[in-house]
């Protein structure tokens, strides 16, 4: 049970905790800092099963918020949550009214769940500048609450380049993100024929080859992801341009940034924030500009290693489980004020 006067938050997530990386990055590395500030932070997971959920949500009095990871619902069961007398705050990290797979990413279902999940919460914490704007259409209360890179899981060091060494592209992703780098294959050759002293560090489940620009695969595990990030010099962030990227909250450029390398990425949705205008990361389409850039940090070490610790300083400022912490615990303090001075109106007025 809490303490008399804390703050008490149900977290509730249907997505795997032990396997999936945003309700870490999202809620369970900012929960003992929020427990600093004076809230209680427990965690709940979304059953599959309907009888099951709905004696959840049914059950979750007593709780002074509602904190909904990446979930959404249909009417009837935001209904269920309305019984629980708590406001009710969204949590996105990426546009889960659509699909990355779908053509044009039209998911009917998912908009329609989106659409009345915003429309029913009290508040949205979105990720991204593009996810604030899609949820503001639905939502007068929307906060832009971005992704945290934990300083404690990364090196926040720039890896020196010695002379004569290679210059390591790095590019980490899962089976989804894969086709992204696959599309840039144009792009990766035409830096290989123009950087002989270039390769492609490839780090996931896939694996590509390229006949221009030497390539080493590694299978993804925490150890080579941690070593690799930690060893080499330049991150890659090949996206599309479609409306699932332009709103997604990518990490990627985050990670490389926390391990002091500057990223070279398509000019799409958050890289466009990140690269600050040529601070943190460079922004390349067309072949000739991935050249152009891919040049720019092979011969200037100066420019790589300013920019790696640029990128450093903006973890720890915008980006660290503290600051963020802060700022979701802004935003259920105010939420709380408003919805009690709300009842303590009605009150006066009855």
């Amino acid at each position: 049970m809490a303490s008399p006067g804390r703050m008490r938050i149900a977290a509730l997530t249907s997505t795997n905790c032990q396997r999936h990386l945003t309700w870490r990055l999202r809620v369970e590395l900012l929960v003992p800092h929020l427990e600093q500030q004076g809230a209680t932070v427990e965690p709940w997971h979304l059953p599959r099963s309907p009888a099951a959920r709905h004696k959840l949500l049914t059950s979750l009095r007593g709780y002074d918020i509602i904190w909904l990871h990446r979930h959404t619902f249909w009417p009837r069961e935001l209904k269920l949550l309305d019984r629980c007398g708590a406001p009710v705050v969204l949590d996105i990290d990426d546009p889960v009214g659509y699909s990355s797979s779908r053509p044009f990413n039209f998911a009917l279902a998912r908009w329609l769940r989106f659409r009345a999940t915003c429309r029913h919460a009290s508040a949205v914490m979105a990720a991204s500048p593009a996810l604030v704007r899609l949820a503001a259409a639905h939502n007068a209360h929307v906060y832009y609450v971005p992704l945290c890179a934990d300083p404690a899981a990364h090196s926040m060091q720039v890896q020196p380049r010695c002379a004569g060494e290679p210059l390591r592209l790095l590019w980490v992703g899962s089976r989804s993100t894969f086709k992204y780098l696959y599309a840039a294959r144009r792009q990766l050759e035409a830096v290989g024929r123009a950087c002989p002293q270039v390769e492609l560090i490839v780090v996931g489940h896939e694996q590509l080859s390229l006949r221009h620009l030497p390539v080493h695969n590694h299978r993804w595990t925490p150890e080579v992801d941690r070593e690799q990030l930690a060893r080499c010099h330049v991150g890659l962030v090949p996206i599309a341009d479609d409306r699932w990227t332009r709103a997604k909250a990518t990490l990627k450029p985050l990670q490389y940034m926390a391990n002091g390398m500057p990223f070279i990425g398509s000019p799409v949705g958050v890289n466009v924030a990140f690269a600050a205008e040529g601070r943190h990361g460079l922004l390349a389409n067309r072949p000739a500009e991935w050249v152009e850039a891919v040049q720019r940090l092979e011969a200037s070490e100066s420019l790589r290693q300013e920019m790696g610790w640029a990128g450093i300083e903006n973890i720890r400022r915008c980006h660290s489980p503290e600051v963020l912490s802060s700022q979701v615990h802004a935003v259920f303090a105010a939420l709380l004020h408003r919805t009690r001075s709300g009842a303590s109106t009605q009150r006066e007025a009855g």
